[in-house]
């Protein structure tokens, strides 16, 4: 395990290498902040971004928390958002669950009072949601499906929220999808469609039960 001086001496051979090979590089990514991308992500250490989609520093605004959360009485997920489409004008928003989270099989598993169980409280309304699908699978097929409902209930929050459907209706372009990763191969794989518009999101919200 690094310590924080092997930490700051990987930093400073990693900012030496990129300034060798692009001397430009640092100078460029200084003088603007225009990211392609929003992710909403996991907190786990196995999930980070920018190693899944191989995008350069710069593109990715990135919000990661426990189980990948969009809550709608969050200030912080609400900040994030709010500041990536009508600041940044972000084109795109994805919340990308994976299978074996914990935070989702702690929701399976056990409640509580502490803070993260009063946080994984938002998986557990959607566990009861489904209920009567979850409850004839494996312990395993739960867990799962489970983080795929996951996705599927903080894109349908994302895209319900006042932020994203005011942009829409003014003609700003806002791609939102849902990605679930497999931590056993390393590949990510797309839930349902991509949801571009209000007229697209409405039809969906009104097809599925999330």
């Amino acid at each position: 395990m690094a310590n924080i001086s092997e930490m700051l001496t990987a930093n400073l051979k990693w900012a030496r290498k990129k300034k060798l090979d692009d001397p430009r590089f640092f100078a460029r990514a200084a003088a603007k902040h225009k990211p392609e991308l929003l992710w909403i992500g996991c907190a786990d250490s196995r999930v980070g971004p920018d190693q899944l989609i191989g995008l350069p520093v710069g593109s990715i605004f990135v919000h990661r928390n426990i189980g990948n959360i969009f809550a709608t009485n969050d200030l912080n997920c609400l900040a994030v958002l709010e500041y990536a489409i009508d600041e940044l004008k972000v084109p795109n928003v994805v919340v990308c669950g994976h299978y074996g989270c914990g935070g989702v099989q702690a929701a399976l598993t056990h409640s509580g009072i502490k803070p993260v169980d009063l946080w994984l409280d938002q998986i557990r309304f959607i566990q009861h949601r489904h209920e009567s699908k979850l409850k004839h699978m494996s312990n395993k097929q739960r867990w799962n499906k489970l983080a795929e409902y996951n996705v599927e209930a903080q894109v349908h929050n994302i895209c319900r929220n006042t932020i994203v459907r005011e942009a829409w209706k003014r003609g700003q372009e806002v791609n939102v999808c849902g990605l679930i990763y497999d931590i056993h191969d390393g590949c990510l794989r797309q839930l349902g469609n991509e949801i571009k518009s209000l007229e697209d999101w409405e039809s969906i919200h009104n097809t599925k039960n999330l």
